[in-house]
């Protein structure tokens, strides 16, 4: 995935699912802010982002999203929301790989989700989108539902505390063929358990709450399982 030309204001995209009953999503809603250092094509941004937003509805989570863009003469991102939203507000950061590898040496690394202290909730996370995109077309893969996946991965980290991993899904901390497949299948998803899970945890932010009692986040990465 390469860097396109970047886009100079930010971009309001709220995306509301239907299931496949025809019903509503369930009443809990919470907003991603997108900030994209790495300068992805707006339409793609949107498809991978509406792909994560239909992978949350699933678990029963409404989103919106709010895209801000790096501008390189300026010095942050202009008229995008800094991060004092409220626990209901996640800010996920797509890097480049100059800013990823500051952040993980390991190439192997797709993402990682930030800790904080015992008890919060934790709403910073970040994506590298250019490793997401040598993963996906070594084999050809599906780069925009990779990175769509990548996001609801470290989304994920966010909203379920401590070790979120699982064997499989789309929690899984090693993802190889089968996570690719599965993604382009629309099916890498979150288990019955991981959604009702996140729909605690979002009740919770939305009651005012910002902590949870006895609760420890950690932080979290994903990375290719290139034998599977």
């Amino acid at each position: 995935m390469r860097p396109r030309q970047l886009l100079k204001t930010c971009l309001l995209l709220t995306v509301a699912w239907s299931s496949a009953s025809g019903q509503p999503a369930a009443n809990l809603e919470m907003t991603i802010h997108v900030h994209d250092y790495a300068g992805i094509d707006p339409g793609e941004l949107a498809e991978a982002e509406a792909f994560a937003a239909r992978i949350l509805h699933k678990a029963g989570l409404r989103t919106q999203w709010n895209n801000c863009r790096f501008r390189p003469a300026a010095t942050a991102l202009r008229g995008c929301a800094a991060a004092t939203g409220g626990v209901t507000h996640l800010y996920i950061r797509l890097l480049a790989e100059p800013m990823a590898g500051k952040l993980a040496a390991s190439t192997t690394i797709l993402g990682m989700s930030l800790p904080t202290s015992r008890g919060t909730f934790p709403v910073d996370a970040y994506v590298f989108a250019e490793r997401v995109g040598v993963f996906a077309e070594q084999d050809r893969g599906p780069v925009l539902r990779l990175l769509g996946a990548a996001i609801t991965h470290e989304v994920g980290h966010l909203l379920l505390a401590g070790n979120a991993h699982s064997v499989t899904g789309i929690m899984s901390a090693q993802w190889g063929p089968k996570e690719k497949k599965d993604a382009l299948m629309g099916v890498l998803t979150f288990s019955r358990r991981q959604s009702e899970q996140i729909r605690a945890d979002v009740r919770q932010r939305m009651s005012g709450s910002n902590q949870r009692t006895h609760i420890a986040y950690d932080e979290r990465g994903i990375e290719p399982n290139r034998g599977r």
